[in-house]
């Protein structure tokens, strides 16, 4: 009788792991991307940091209309600093803006923007749909910073 009632526990034991587990894979892997994105948002910002720093030095010429890819092989000063700062970044999914709030004089603020396309490293999305019948969109990671031009 002894050994019955062992031997029923032991199975319960599997169902309740079996139940739990969907939770635990959602929380390990949701830790792994927050980790990850956290890092490219330090990425990205410190590249529009050093970027806005580098054009308000008197560097940042004439500035490209609208967002540049970092794979476009743009010939911006400021674009190039931005896009080599965020190096460890995939380059075609990063991409950077430079604007001036009236021209790129002393005096004057730049201002630069960038933002990378984030894909999830885990299989979180296809967890979260299989789960929950919702979706988990990509996210895109940006930042700007405005510097007074010297």
């Amino acid at each position: 009788m002894l050994g019955r009632l062992r031997r029923e526990e032991g199975a319960q034991g599997i169902v309740e792991f079996a139940l739990m587990m969907p939770f635990l894979f959602i929380l390990v892997f949701g830790i792994i991307d927050f980790g990850n994105g956290l890092k490219t948002y330090i990425t990205v910002s410190s590249a529009a940091r050093e970027a806005a720093r580098y054009a308000s030095i008197g560097n940042a010429g004439t500035p490209p209309s609208g967002y540049v890819l970092c794979s476009s092989g743009s010939t911006n000063a400021v674009v190039q600093k931005a896009c080599g700062t965020m190096g460890g970044l995939q380059q075609s999914k990063a991409s950077v803006s430079v604007s001036c709030s009236t021209s790129c004089i002393s005096g004057q603020t730049a201002t630069v923007s960038t933002k990378f396309d984030y894909k999830y490293i885990t299989p979180l999305k296809g967890v979260i749909s299989l789960f929950s019948g919702g979706t988990l969109s990509d996210l895109t990671i940006s930042a700007s910073t405005a510097m007074r031009i010297e």
